[in-house]
Parts: C-alpha cells; sequence; structure tokens
C-alpha cells in the first residue's frame, strides 16, 4: 500500500508542472495584446491577478473584476504604477444581476473585450458518499464556475460577433479530462462550462473569435487550502499563468500539462484501466478535515 502510495505521488508529481515548446516565429505575447482590452475574472488574487500584471506588461488595457474591490484597486494601483493601462469593475458573477451590471458597464465604458478570460471559480473536495445532503455544494459551484462564466459570455459575444474578432478563455480543470475523484461538485460545473465553450466555438466559427480551455492542475492558491491536499505538487501561480500565456499565443482549443495529457490517452486507450487506477488513487487519498464536518440530516 505505501508503495503505491509513493508512486502514484510520484507520478503526479512529476507530470503536474506544465511543458511548452518554445515558439521562435509565432506570435509574440505582446503581438497578441498590445493596445487590446483584456477581461479577467477573478481577478483580485491568484491567477486572475498574476495574469493582469502579465498581459498588462505586455501592453492590454486590462479590465480587473471580482467580488473584493480594495483588491481589485491594488491589482489597478500597481500596473498603473509600472505604466500599465488597468480598470477595475467589481461585480459578484454569482448572480444574475451581478452578471448584467458588469456586463452593461464594460460594454458601455469599453465596448466588447477583445478577449475574456473567465477564471472566477470555486472549488471543493468532497467526495459523493459524504454529499448526501448536500445539493448545496453543487448549486454554489454551478452558480460561480458554470453560470457566472456562461452568462459573462452570453452577453459579450455578440458585440464581438458582430466585430468579427475575439478570444473567449475559460479556466478549466484537469479532473474534466482525468474524472478525479472527490471534485466532482466542482469537475461538474467546469465540464458544463467546457461543453458550452466548444459548441461556442463551432457556432461562431466563421465569427472569428476563438475558444480555449485550459486544464489547470491543482495551483498554489488561497482556494486549495481546505482540501487537504498535502504531500502533491501544487502547480506555482506564475506557471499556471503561463498555462494562459500560452493559450493567448497560440489559441488552442485546449491546454494541457502532461499529467492531463496521460489521463486523457489512458482514458481513451485503456479506460478499464484508467479507471481502476484513479479507484486506487480514490482509496488512498483520505477525506479533508473539511468534507468530514459534520452533515445536519434534513429535517422531516
Amino acid at each position: 500500500m505505501k508503495l503505491s502510495t509513493e508512486l502514484v505521488r510520484l507520478t503526479i508529481n512529476v507530470l503536474t508542472p506544465p511543458r511548452t515548446l518554445p515558439r521562435p516565429f509565432g506570435p509574440t505575447l505582446r503581438d497578441r495584446v498590445a493596445g487590446k482590452t483584456v477581461l479577467i475574472t477573478g481577478a483580485s488574487s491568484g491567477i486572475g491577478r498574476a495574469l493582469a500584471e502579465r498581459v498588462a506588461a505586455a501592453g492590454a488595457i486590462v479590465i480587473v473584476t471580482a467580488r473584493r474591490e480594495p483588491e481589485l484597486l491594488e491589482v489597478v494601483a500597481g500596473i498603473r504604477a509600472r505604466g500599465g493601462s488597468a480598470h477595475a469593475v467589481p461585480a459578484d458573477l454569482s448572480t444574475d444581476e451581478g452578471i448584467d451590471q458588469l456586463a452593461d458597464r464594460v460594454l458601455a465604458e469599453f465596448g466588447a473585450p477583445d478577449i475574456l478570460v473567465n477564471n472566477a471559480g470555486r472549488s471543493i473536495r468532497r467526495s459523493i458518499a459524504l454529499s448526501e445532503h448536500r445539493l448545496h455544494d453543487y448549486e454554489r459551484a454551478a452558480r460561480t464556475n458554470y453560470l457566472g462564466a456562461v452568462g459573462l459570455m452570453l452577453r459579450l459575444l455578440p458585440a464581438m460577433r458582430r466585430r468579427g474578432s475575439g478570444h473567449v478563455i475559460a479556466s478549466s480543470s484537469i479532473g474534466v479530462i482525468a474524472d478525479l475523484p472527490r471534485f466532482s461538485a466542482y469537475i461538474g460545473s467546469k465540464a458544463a462550462l467546457e461543453a458550452v465553450m466548444r459548441v461556442a466555438a463551432v457556432e461562431c466559427l466563421s465569427d472569428g473569435v476563438v475558444f480555449t480551455n485550459i486544464h489547470i492542475p491543482l495551483v498554489d492558491t488561497d482556494m486549495i487550502g481546505p482540501t487537504g491536499w498535502s504531500g502533491y505538487t501544487a502547480l506555482a501561480v506564475p506557471d499556471a499563468v503561463d498555462m494562459f500565456i500560452d493559450a493567448l499565443m497560440r489559441r488552442p482549443a485546449t491546454v494541457d500539462n502532461p499529467l492531463g495529457t496521460l489521463a486523457l490517452w489512458s482514458r481513451r486507450l485503456t479506460p478499464t484501466l484508467a479507471r481502476a487506477a484513479l479507484h486506487t488513487f480514490h482509496r488512498l487519498m483520505p477525506d479533508s478535515e473539511a468534507a468530514k464536518a459534520t452533515v445536519p440530516q434534513p429535517v422531516s
């Protein structure tokens, strides 16, 4: 059992960091974003904040949004102090009102963004066995990760299509292609968003708007604190941002890390073996303390 645990841990840790090939003749980040408006959700901290700083340094006009206005203003102040262009538009994308307020203001003040990065999200690690009376976990995840992103996209896409250009990027999850156990609420919401993105890519093919799903592995941000994912490599924020930069420069349908690629092909070529391996991983990984918290029984 100990050997199996260490083998799983080693495999995950070695394959988590992304690998990007040099592109000496391809468009640079500055080529893609200089003078363009880039709207980034969930930009008050973590990946969103670091991405805003990177694209602003490359000449983008950055619009950052999140619920926490003081943190957004710090992001904007830092970017402007370094000579960049940034604007803060606070919004709560977990509500219909918040989505419409953000979209109305962005369209009125800036027009449709050239690039929309749907990065805002919430995560939860809890097995299905411990979720019997916790439908709200799935509802909350879907509200932010799925409906918030789709709602904003639906408001901004028409103007992008009329203009004939745009790039929509979604922060998806490696769990969508790996069926990662104990993350069903989170993965379900991300899978739903990814499906909408794929359909939108088909419908908008002749409109000049492209769509990219980024299969992010576990990242070392505040969001993973309660998950109890100790002993496994969590991607550093700058490395996660590199996956977004890769998406901006290449504009592919998906961006993966080596672990995601392995999971994808394992599921396609040896589905039974892949499922068995994931089940073994599920049995080896303990539930987090947060997941073990007492669940109140429903009142009849």
